[in-house]
């Protein structure tokens, strides 16, 4: 019984490795999806910016070719 109990005891210590590292693994899902989030959101708020500016651009840019015509 000794080596059936060694046995065992070595399957339940490999298990518990094995539960760990997937847990790790789930964690740095986690992580992703939160930077994958927070990367979206930040290109979002430089795109209404970019919108912005471009905007203020042509607007600029047609006051001054009305500027130039006279």
């Amino acid at each position: 019984m000794s080596r059936l109990d060694d046995a065992v005891e070595r399957l339940t210590r490999a298990v518990a490795r094995i539960e760990k590292a997937v847990g790790r693994v789930a964690e740095g899902e986690k992580a992703r999806h939160a930077a994958l989030a927070a990367a979206k959101a930040d290109y979002a708020a430089l795109a209404v910016t970019t919108d912005t500016v471009a905007a203020r651009l042509d607007a600029a840019i047609g006051r001054l070719d009305r500027v130039l015509e006279g």
